[in-house]
């Protein structure tokens, strides 16, 4: 595990629990949110863990990855880092982080439905990885996602609020 990009966190957390709300809410589309979205107040236990845990943020989003689908690389500018879950189908998928090939002048545009930029820039795989437990991601540097042959996968992305840096979590619960 290469702790610029990802880390486990020492936290406890009910990863049967986290999966019966990410099913239960999947489709179920909040007001006022982009698709992925979902309010924390509306799980128990997730307001529980926000209580135990106040660096989490009071929304949580959900992606599902279809078979093959490749999720661009980009950054997420809205948070500097988030709590990724695995919950099904995650192991043969992956996450790549990238540096900019000819310099540190990225060329990206931003994409209003996703939340995030899009990098435009040329690009180089510098790490990859396989999330098959919890770990804190560094959101801001370039990362894109590959999902597997055959079946959606599904995670769960807990965003850090944003009084808290990536090096700052890393540093309480790394």
């Amino acid at each position: 595990m290469n702790e610029k990009y990802i880390f486990k966190p020492k936290i406890d957390l009910d990863l049967s629990k986290l999966k019966d709300i990410v099913f239960r809410n999947i489709d179920k589309f909040q007001p006022n949110l982009a698709t992925h979205q979902r309010y924390v107040k509306d799980e128990p236990y997730l307001v529980e863990l926000r209580e135990k845990y106040p660096f989490l943020s009071q929304l949580y989003n959900i992606y599902p990855t279809p078979p093959s689908y490749v999720v661009p690389i980009h950054i997420c500018p809205e948070r500097g880092c988030a709590l990724n879950i695995p919950i099904q189908y995650t192991e043969d998928s992956y996450t790549v982080f990238y540096e900019s090939k000819n310099s540190n002048d990225i060329k990206m545009t931003y994409s209003v439905p996703r939340i995030y930029h899009i990098i435009e820039s040329e690009m180089v795989e510098v790490f990859r990885y396989t999330l098959t437990e919890p770990v804190i991601m560094n959101t801001l540097l370039p990362h894109g996602v590959f999902g597997g042959p055959e079946t959606t996968r599904i995670i769960m992305s807990w965003s850090i609020t944003t009084d808290y840096t990536y090096e700052k979590i890393r540093s309480l619960i790394g």
